[in-house]
């Protein structure tokens, strides 16, 4: 299981200062610019922070003070508040990285814009042993339309319509695409799941929002993210730096029941 955690601020400082937290309806925030760290999902699955004039931006907590390791999110998405559509720059740990449960974890951010620019920050949290491995079968891709009036540097939770009926049965999410005019991310909501995996997300109109790179969600879906039945269809959680009215999500699935 993953869980999609956001920070968001409008920061004026050349050195690392806290990114706030968003409101999130699953993690406890002890304060605005930390979350508590879940038992069931401690470790770093992926993590991204973007921003126009954003210079640094690290993963901080006791556990790793101790351990005397500096999370900085390395590569950084420079120049706008959206992915590149060539392949999104995220920091995907090759060895486990995990926090420990109940300690609270935070982003700090700096930049080098002329008065206070925004930083984003995402952080994708896993259970020690990783994603659960996708299930086999044949992959169905469905796409997904919604008129929701998102709201600017939070999440926005939609119920999108399915293009296509869904066959009786039971299915399992591997993976989504989320498009909308200043999307950054998104995150299924899977009805009985506690968590909330997420994606990042595609900035653009329709069709070109959709011209990215294959590579683009390589690292971060193709993996077991939630199961449900045709008739309770995932909702899901937008995150935008902008009021968009328009959303597109294709969403990946496998019919295993």
């Amino acid at each position: 299981m993953t869980h999609l955690a956001a920070f968001y601020a409008s920061i004026d400082s050349a050195t690392l200062t806290a990114v706030t937290t968003l409101v999130d309806d699953v993690l406890t925030r002890p304060a605005t610019d930390r979350y508590q760290v879940p038992a069931e999902v401690p470790a770093i699955h992926w993590a991204a922070a973007l921003g126009v004039s954003v210079t640094r931006a690290q993963v901080v907590s006791p556990t790793l003070e101790v351990r005397r390791m500096s999370c900085d999110i390395v590569p950084l998405e420079r120049g706008a508040a959206a992915f590149t559509l060539t392949g999104p720059r995220l920091w995907t740990p090759k060895a486990l990285v995990t926090l420990t449960p109940t300690e609270n974890v935070q982003v700090y951010g700096a930049e080098d814009g002329t008065g206070a620019t925004a930083v984003y920050a995402l952080l994708s949290l896993m259970a020690p042993g990783g994603p659960t491995p996708m299930p086999g079968g044949e992959i169905r891709v469905v796409r997904a339309t919604a008129s929701t009036t998102l709201t600017a540097n939070t999440w926005t939770t939609l119920t999108p319509s399915l293009e296509k009926d869904l066959e009786p049965g039971t299915y399992a999410l591997v993976g989504f695409i989320p498009t909308s005019a200043g999307c950054i991310a998104a995150r299924a909501l899977i009805s009985g799941q506690p968590f909330r995996p997420g994606v990042p997300g595609v900035a653009g109109t329709i069709p070109a929002g959709l011209a990215h790179d294959y590579k683009f969600f390589q690292e971060v879906m193709w993996y077991d993210m939630g199961h449900f039945t045709n008739i309770t269809p995932p909702q899901f959680q937008f995150l935008s730096s902008s009021g968009d009215t328009s959303e597109v999500i294709y969403l990946y699935l496998v019919k295993i029941g």
